[in-house]
């Protein structure tokens, strides 16, 4: 919400809320993959010594881990054949000349199986300078005789990064739209550009080896799903990733791989080999207006960005949800964007620079974005407008319809360009995702009702009680499928983003206005990655601002795993005053949480600017 909200409470109806519940797919084998990279002197955080590498294959033998290739693991994941008993599958990236003279030997030694992914471009013109030496074709054919090594592609020349916007940023070359010549790339220019490279690693393959890889591992462990069908089509049959939640060795279109770095001794080795799960790792969030930070002077729009990061890393943020969209009216009915868009008015294409800025910070980015609440989605057709059964009753937000088709086709291609052209870490769905239970009668909205029941919202139904439950039901499931759909499309741009959404705190603590909301806080645990509930006491008007929060958390937090998956986000500002919350206050509220059990901390606005700004607690 932005500062001028009000917050309007209205009448509720209970209600019994269907969830959508994503068809499940069948997994294959699960298994450690390891990815080493130069085996030599530690010139990088991902080097190894000889030495450490000899131990690590002696401890692999030691537990009873039997290295399998690649093509087994195919062969399994294919259902064609059956893997040992703590299987391992050991790779090794970029094709160091090291892998020749100190990993081959022990390879022959152990009688283990071993990947080497290989940059085509590199073993064909010279890798660049930080990589040195590499093994020559002559060995690679050598080794391939043996038995031992099977090569992948690690692409021909999309090791490398590439500009993403018109300030210069960088992006992976693989997973980003090349910004050339004062534009940005088309998908089909993308795409072309994906499946050239893809040709040419299969060429140079076959041309030096006699035949083409089977295996494709992805630079810097990028892709997208255009990547995924661009290997498909040149005939990898698996590609691997590097270590993420989403991109597992039960996916065959990215498989996990464990990087060691570090140079890891017995005790850091046999941890990786455990394959448990990290430690939660719980999210610091600021939510950052972009408003603040705009600059039209490029100066002063460095400075801005300067301050900011200055002023979060003293509190030692470690999360930014960052605004997408412009509000400078303050109502949360949004006209304008702030990145690269056909779907929407864009008031300037700053959005990508800034996540890069806080990126190279060392911050995770959320795209803090507008769904119902843009206006240009009901500019040329008003009857997608959500209308109120009861016009004065409607809600605060001026807001599209989820029903309607047209909309829901606007907003894909909104969130599609902006995971194009943005390098996120997450997306952050606004709190205009809600319908209150007067709402919706659009005509999109009532031919879903009457296609669903043959009944229209009207008074007298309204009045029924198996008919408003079904309603609330049929409201929250709507809305929650169009975030689920977007996310989808988003993900598809980038897998390893993760999916978070306002909830507000009046639907934890008092269940029945859910129907009022059109939002199920089990739904969201369910559904999201996380769910960020509106902790703003002083905008519910709590007499007891941490007595309120205390219930909050204490219903919030009742329910399994939801500490590790709630975000309660502090109001630093109180609306209703007009008067920023003192620091002493915050830290109150933030331990009364805490002591509750609550993990995971936001804040929202910022008081960046203020000549005294007090650090976030957390």
């Amino acid at each position: 919400m932005k500062y001028g909200v009000t917050f309007r409470l209205g009448l509720f109806i209970a209600c019994l809320l269907l969830g959508f519940m994503p068809a499940a797919a069948a997994q294959p084998p699960s298994i450690p993959v390891l990815n080493y990279h130069d085996v030599g002197a530690l010139t990088s955080p991902y080097s190894v010594t000889p030495e450490t590498l000899a131990l690590h294959f002696k401890l692999l033998q030691e537990q009873g881990f039997h290295p399998i290739t690649p093509e087994l693991y195919r062969a399994a994941v294919q259902g064609q054949a059956t893997l040992p008993a703590k299987p391992v599958l050991l790779t090794f990236d970029d094709g160091y000349a090291s892998f020749y003279t100190n990993v081959y030997p022990l390879l022959q030694q152990y009688q283990y199986p071993a990947m080497l992914a290989v940059v085509t471009s590199w073993q064909q013109q010279g890798a660049p300078p930080d990589i040195g030496a590499l093994v020559t074709w002559e060995q690679l054919r050598e080794m391939e005789v043996s038995g031992l090594v099977t090569v992948a592609s690690h692409s021909h020349n999309s090791h490398r990064f590439i500009a993403i916007n018109s300030f210069g940023d960088r992006g992976q070359a693989l997973s980003s739209r090349e910004f050339r010549n004062g534009r940005y790339e088309t998908t089909a220019e993308y795409s072309q550009r994906l499946e050239e490279d893809m040709r040419q690693t299969q060429a140079i393959l076959t041309e030096h080896l006699g035949h083409p890889a089977h295996f494709y591992v992805w630079p810097y462990g990028e892709y997208t799903s255009e990547a995924v069908a661009a290997a498909q089509a040149a005939s990898f049959e698996l590609t691997f990733a590097l270590d993420d939640e989403t991109s597992h060795a039960g996916n065959p279109a990215a498989i996990k791989r464990i990087i060691i770095c570090d140079n890891p001794d017995e005790r850091q080795f046999l941890q990786l080999l455990a394959d448990t799960p990290p430690p939660l790792k719980p999210l610091k969030t600021a939510q950052l207006d972009l408003d603040l930070l705009f600059h039209a002077n490029p100066l002063e729009l460095e400075t801005n960005i300067d301050q900011a990061i200055d002023w979060l890393q003293r509190s030692q943020v470690n999360t930014v949800f960052l605004q997408a969209f412009a509000d400078d009216q303050g109502d949360g009915n949004i006209r304008q964007v702030y990145f690269y868009t056909t779907a929407a008015p864009v008031k300037q294409d700053v959005f990508s620079h800034v996540t890069a800025r806080l990126k190279a910070a060392g911050f995770q980015v959320y795209a803090w974005m507008p769904t119902l609440a843009g206006q240009w989605l009901t500019q040329d057709n008003p009857e997608d407008l959500v209308q109120a059964l009861v016009p004065e009753n409607a809600g605060w937000y001026k807001r599209a319809t989820p029903f309607s088709p047209r909309v829901h086709e606007q907003l894909t291609r909104m969130a599609q360009d902006l995971a194009a052209y943005s390098p996120l870490d997450g997306i952050l769905f606004q709190d205009d995702l809600y319908l209150n239970d007067y709402e919706d009668t659009s005509p999109a909205a009532q031919a879903a009702y009457q296609a669903a029941w043959g009944q229209a919202l009207t008074p007298d139904s309204l009045a029924q009680p198996e008919f408003a439950a079904k309603l609330a039901a049929f409201k929250s499931q709507t809305l929650n499928k169009l975030t689920l759909d977007l996310a989808s499309e988003i993900r598809k741009i980038r897998p390893r983003v993760k999916i978070a959404r306002n909830l507000y705190a009046l639907v934890v603590t008092d269940p029945q206005s859910a129907a009022w909301l059109g939002q199920n806080y089990g739904d969201f645990l369910r559904d999201y990655d996380y769910t960020v509930i509106l902790a703003y006491p002083y905008m519910e008007k709590a007499a007891d601002p941490n007595a309120w929060l205390t219930q909050l958390a204490d219903q919030a937090l009742a329910k399994p795993d939801a500490a590790a998956k709630t975000i309660f986000k502090l109001q630093s500002y109180d609306w209703n005053s007009r008067r920023w919350v003192a620091g002493k206050t915050l830290d109150e509220q933030a331990r009364t949480l805490k002591q509750q059990g609550a993990i995971q901390l936001a804040y929202y606005p910022l008081n960046i600017f203020s000549p005294k700004p007090e650090r976030l607690p957390f």
